[in-house]
This record gives C-alpha cells, sequence and structure tokens, in this order.
C-alpha cells in the first residue's frame, strides 16, 4: 500500500534560488497580481449581472475572507520560508496526497489565471486601437474560439502570454524591475478613473442599491473573489527574498490593504456614473468615461489597463512556474521541470512549456468561464492552508516570525466564509472543477506518488 499520507520535513529549508527580492519588490508583486483584470474587467459583468452597485459589498465580504486568509498565509510563510507556497505548507501538515491536489489546484489558480487576465488585456487593447488609432483586429482573431460569432482564437491574448513568459525565463529580478514600474503606472489610471469620474456621480444609478438582493451580493462575492487572487503569489517566492520571515508577511499584508482601498473607490465610482445595467463590457471603466464624454481619461485607463493587467500575467506566470517547479523537485511531476538555467537562475523548462500551454488556453476559452474555474480551485487550496495551520501548531512544528491575531476567532470565520464563497459558484463550474480533480488523482496515482522524493 502507498504511504500517501507521508509528510515533507520543511525544518531548516532554506532553497536553491538567489535571494534578490525586497519588501519594496514583494509588496510590489502582490499589488501587481491583486490590481489587474478583476477591477478592470470581473467588475463591470459582476455589477451588470449579479449585484448591481451593491457590488461594493461583494468587495468587502471579499476583503474580510481574503484578509483573513493573507494573515494565516503570512504566519506560514515566515515559518516554512520556501517556494511552493501552499502547496508546501499543505505537504509539511498533511501529507502527500493533500499537498498534490493543493499544488494541481494550484496549478489551476495560477495557470488558467493567466489565461483569463491574458483575455481582459485583448478587450482592452482592442478597445484602445479601435477608438484611439481606428485600427481594428479582423473578428476571426478577436475572441475565443466560438464559430457561431466568427471568432476562432484571440490572437492578442496568445501572443501576450509568449512575451510574459519569456520575460519570466529572464530571470525574477528583471521581471520585478519590470512589475514594479508598471504599478506605479497602475495607481496613476486608478486614480485618474477616480478623479475623472466623481464630477459625474449620479445618485440615482445607485437609488436601486440591491437590484438582485443579497443573493446577488454573495454571487458577486464569489465571482469578484477573481480579483484578489494573487496576493499569495507573495508566498511564491518565498525562496528568492531577502529575510523572508519578515518581509513576505508584510508584503502579504500592505498590498492586499492597498488594493482594499482602491477596489471600493473605483466599484463605487463605476456604478455611481453609469447605469449598473450596461456595464457587461469586458472595457468597464473605459467604457463608463467614454459613456460620459471623457474621452481624453477613457484612453488613458485603455492604455493603462494595457499596460497594467500586463503585471497580473505577469506575477501570475511566476506563480505558475513556481508550483510546478515545487512539485517537480519532489518528484511529483517529471524531475526536468525543476531544472535551473545556469545563468538567469529560473526554472527554465517549466517557464517554456506554461508559456506554451497557457498561451493556446487564452486563446481559445472565454473569460468568465475561465475566472469561476480559477476561484473554486483556489478556494479549495485556501481552504487545505487553514486546515494545515491548525495541524500544525498541534503538533508544535512550526516557530514562525509572525503569528495570526485573534486566531480563535480569524480561523472559524475563515472556514465558514470559503464554504460560503464556494457554495455560490455555479454547478458547471463543480462539475470542471470535479473532472479536474479527478485528472489530477490520476496522475498522482500513477506517477506522482511513485516517482516522489519521499518514495525513495
Amino acid at each position: 500500500m502507498k504511504d500517501i499520507f507521508r509528510k515533507k520535513d520543511m525544518s531548516g529549508a532554506n532553497g536553491e534560488f538567489h535571494r534578490r527580492l525586497g519588501l519594496l519588490d514583494v509588496t510590489f508583486i502582490g499589488i501587481g497580481a491583486i490590481i489587474g483584470a478583476g477591477i478592470f474587467v470581473i467588475t463591470g459583468q459582476a455589477a451588470a449581472t449579479m449585484a448591481g452597485p451593491a457590488i461594493v459589498l461583494s468587495f468587502l465580504m471579499g476583503a474580510v475572507m481574503i484578509g483573513i486568509t493573507a494573515l494565516i498565509y503570512a504566519e506560514l510563510s515566515s515559518a516554512y520560508p520556501v517556494a511552493g507556497s501552499a502547496y508546501s505548507f499543505t505537504f509539511a501538515s498533511l501529507g502527500e496526497l493533500f499537498a498534490w491536489l493543493v499544488g494541481w489546484n494550484l496549478l489551476l489558480e495560477y495557470g488558467v489565471a493567466t489565461a483569463a487576465v491574458a483575455t481582459g488585456w485583448s478587450g482592452y487593447l482592442r478597445r484602445f486601437l479601435e477608438e484611439s488609432l481606428g485600427v481594428s483586429i479582423p473578428q476571426a482573431l478577436s475572441g475565443a474560439y466560438d464559430p457561431t460569432a466568427g471568432t476562432y482564437i484571440d490572437i492578442s491574448a496568445f501572443g501576450i502570454i509568449l512575451v510574459i513568459f519569456w520575460l519570466l525565463g529572464m530571470g525574477i529580478k528583471e521581471s520585478a524591475r519590470v512589475n514594479t514600474v508598471i504599478v506605479i503606472i497602475k495607481f496613476a489610471v486608478l486614480i485618474t478613473f477616480i478623479v475623472f469620474g466623481l464630477p459625474h456621480v449620479d445618485f440615482d444609478n445607485i437609488a436601486n442599491f440591491l437590484p438582485f438582493g443579497w443573493e446577488g451580493v454573495w454571487h458577486a462575492a464569489a465571482l469578484i473573489l477573481f480579483a484578489y487572487l494573487g496576493f499569495d503569489a507573495i508566498s511564491t517566492v518565498a525562496e528568492e527574498t531577502k529575510e523572508p520571515q519578515k518581509n513576505i508577511p508584510w508584503g502579504l499584508i500592505l498590498s492586499l490593504a492597498v488594493s482594499v482601498v482602491f477596489f471600493i473607490l473605483v466599484s463605487f465610482t463605476l456604478t455611481a456614473i453609469v447605469p449598473y445595467t450596461e456595464l457587461n463590457v469586458p472595457d468597464a471603466l473605459a467604457f463608463a468615461l467614454y459613456k460620459v464624454n471623457e474621452p481624453f481619461a477613457a484612453n488613458i485607463i485603455a492604455l493603462g489597463a494595457v499596460i497594467t493587467i500586463t503585471t497580473v500575467m505577469l506575477v501570475m506566470g511566476l506563480g505558475f512556474t513556481r508550483i510546478l517547479f515545487a512539485m517537480a523537485r519532489d518528484g511529483l511531476l517529471p524531475k526536468t521541470l525543476s531544472t535551473i538555467h545556469p545563468k538567469y537562475n529560473t526554472p527554465y523548462k517549466a517557464t517554456l512549456i506554461g508559456g506554451a500551454l497557457l498561451s493556446f488556453m487564452a486563446g481559445l476559452l472565454p473569460l468568465k468561464t475561465l475566472a469561476e474555474l480559477v476561484n473554486i480551485g483556489t478556494l479549495f487550496a485556501y481552504l487545505m492552508v487553514a486546515v494545515a495551520i491548525i495541524v500544525l501548531r498541534r503538533e508544535n512544528k512550526i516557530a514562525p516570525a509572525f503569528k495570526v491575531p485573534a486566531f480563535k476567532i480569524l480561523l472559524p470565520l475563515n472556514f465558514v466564509l470559503i464554504i460560503f464563497m464556494m457554495a455560490g459558484l455555479s454547478f458547471e463550474t463543480w462539475v470542471r472543477f470535479i473532472v479536474w480533480v479527478v485528472i489530477g488523482m490520476a496522475i498522482y496515482w500513477f506517477y506522482g506518488s511513485k516517482h516522489s522524493e519521499l518514495n525513495r
């Protein structure tokens, strides 16, 4: 009988990468991942079809759950500053099988999120090209595979993924520098939207604040959770961070706090300047400013979104390659994927394969399907991390530099919110999730469990 619950000893683990990232780097990596397609794209769609102006409450609901989860990640990251994030935490606490399931779903989170964000990026690019330059991308190359709509591949989404993974292959510090510059541009873009949008606030637009009731707020929270994804990518670069016991927890907390402030301000402004019924578009922020006759600011938003959403793909791609690397290093996936490039100090084979796979996914699949699939895989990982911290505390296996405050209150609340969010996702999403888990279990049983480093 295979020992599928064997645990990996993470104590004293130091890692194989060079430690080149500081607190500002990791904080901006978190902000770069969090503020992106969620706020630029999903907000409008969720407001139009699920929550209306009450999308602000959906963001607050998501912030509470994600905030508690971030504190848990902060404690575990300060105890185990290694690549792999939730995968590594689960391996140390619940054993190999659960670690595999978490890692498999993290690949879903980071991989599919990268593809999903690429489709949102493509929507803003098309809007900018059409409105500012009068250039149109041919219909056949402008959207996910849908012959009835005359679209066969989103060529822009396909191409940007290839560029992102090329950059990731060049090195972590280089990627972090690009991310930092773009995050600064991102702040400028969102502030532009708020400054130009607020004078056009019409309180009649938010008079019907709960058009879909509280159930709509709940369903929207489950979808716009996509907007918060990426904060945990900070913990995937723990092996590449200086003083990770201090910088990783602070990076998690600071990046989430800054992002929540922007989410609340932007979602209020968006639904207050344009009726929520008109926001079911792939480029809601730019659309809203065009609608209130602010074409200059709208062009800035459209171009800014094209530039700034790039950081989300960059960080999600980074998380994807580091999870792939960690699982391959443990033998659960082919060992060759953990090969480090002698010059660039990056897992270049994992990066090449990831780029090729995700570029096709981005080109062929629609955004909403991708976003919901990401959310359920991520919520499963968050649930396992919450269980992991209980086990590790009871076994006294961790001596973290940071501890979750009010643990006995916040942890039960976290469980309730995670399960609540998972229940808000559609039946089709659950079916896709179960299929993904079954495929993962088959790979683990026939390959991973036999080639695991712990099997030697």
